[in-house]
């Protein structure tokens, strides 16, 4: 072999490694690349999610009679005019037991509703 085909070896082997290297980081790359495409797209369905939950928050808030009930039930306020009563334990667990009322459960609008209305009269004169 003559000192050219040896240096034109060299410089084949030489390109070629450099190929082989940049093949390689274009692989990494491409993977890497893929990964966070995986992960950003899981990312946006879970926000996706999380978005339509809190749309439909938003459209039961803005209700004008959700926002009564919700006020109503958790802080326990009245409109302006109202009456509020304070019942004692006692005697709401003495109206259960004499109704054969077993429990109040948030399935069961009728029954608060009838409470109520049981409370009312009982209470009637007084207020």
């Amino acid at each position: 072999m003559t000192w050219r085909s040896k240096i034109l070896s060299i410089v084949l082997f030489v390109v070629a490694c450099f190929a082989l290297i940049y093949f390689y980081h274009q692989l990494t790359l491409e993977k890497k690349l893929q990964a966070d495409y995986e992960a950003i797209a899981q990312r946006v369905n879970e926000l996706q999610k999380e978005n339509a939950l809190l749309e439909d928050e938003l459209v039961k808030m803005e209700n004008e009679k959700e926002l009564e009930r919700l006020a109503r039930e958790l802080y326990a306020l009245k409109k302006p005019g109202e009456k509020a009563m304070i019942i004692p334990q006692e005697v709401m667990q003495k109206l259960i037991e004499e109704n054969g009322i077993q429990s109040a459960s948030p399935q069961a609008p009728s029954k608060i509703s009838q409470w109520f209305q049981e409370i009312k009269h009982f209470f009637g004169n007084l207020f």
